[in-house]
């Protein structure tokens, strides 16, 4: 059977977040999410979309629509039209794009069978659906969602499941934290981190207002890095920097 995914938009930018901040990207963004984070900024991807938006140009504002699902075929002819020699990789983005393994473990074939480097953002929670494509993911960004921040469950123990199924050559683990980040809740999560002995760095992203604002304080910020680094010796504090840029 042929597969097909549910995409929300395909476009080409610079990876804001993260590790990889500040790299050129093809960004295909699958629709679906299995949470409802209070800080989610792209809400339009929670949830199948009857379209997928495919950029024309970079930044241009300009899109074609392409009607839901799409097929493998699909998805690497835009990619071969889009991908240039000043491209580092393709993110894979959400929504959360592992509730679609089944798709993504081919079209990720497809994609490594080109040489084409892949990077993984993921809320960590489906540890079954990651050792299904780890094995063509380059870089795994791994979200830990805290209650404090996120106004969701804590899921610390499918996180820790997540961690150490990863099979990837390099990952990393991104907190995004507001003010009213609680601290043992967040230690907690930096915890996870260091027992599954793969993550090569912790991200602590401050997490950006409605008014383009960063939601945290610089002193809450430093405290909470400070804190993490006793138990993780690689952590550093990234905001989000395409709110900065105005790029998707």
């Amino acid at each position: 059977m042929e597969q097909r995914g549910n995409l929300s938009e395909i476009f080409d930018s610079v990876q804001g977040e993260g590790l990889l901040v500040g790299f050129r990207q093809i960004f295909l963004r699958l629709a679906g999410c299995n949470l409802m984070c209070a800080f989610c900024d792209t809400p339009e991807a929670r949830k199948p979309v009857s379209t997928c938006r495919v950029e024309k140009k970079p930044c241009s504002g300009e899109y074609e629509y392409l009607p839901n699902t799409l097929s493998v075929r699909d998805v690497l002819d835009v990619v071969e039209e889009m991908r240039t020699a000043e491209h580092h990789s393709i993110a894979v983005t959400g929504g959360e794009p592992l509730l679609q393994d089944d798709f993504l473990s081919v079209l990720l074939e497809e994609l490594k069978s080109r040489s084409i480097r892949i990077f993984l953002e993921t809320n960590s929670t489906l540890p079954e659906a990651l050792v299904r494509v780890s094995r063509f993911v380059d870089t795994v960004s791994a979200d830990i969602k805290i209650s404090s921040c996120s106004g969701g469950d804590n899921r610390f123990d499918v996180n820790d499941e997540f961690f150490r199924s990863c099979q990837s050559p390099h990952l990393f683990a991104k907190i995004v934290v507001t003010e009213g980040a609680e601290k043992e809740e967040f230690l907690s999560a930096v915890e996870i981190t260091r027992k599954s002995g793969k993550v090569e760095s912790v991200v602590i992203q401050p997490a950006i207002n409605r008014s383009g604002e960063v939601d945290i304080s610089p002193g809450v910020l430093l405290d909470l890095q400070k804190s993490a680094l006793k138990i993780h010796q690689n952590v550093r504090i990234i905001p989000p920097i395409q709110r900065i840029l105005r790029v998707p």
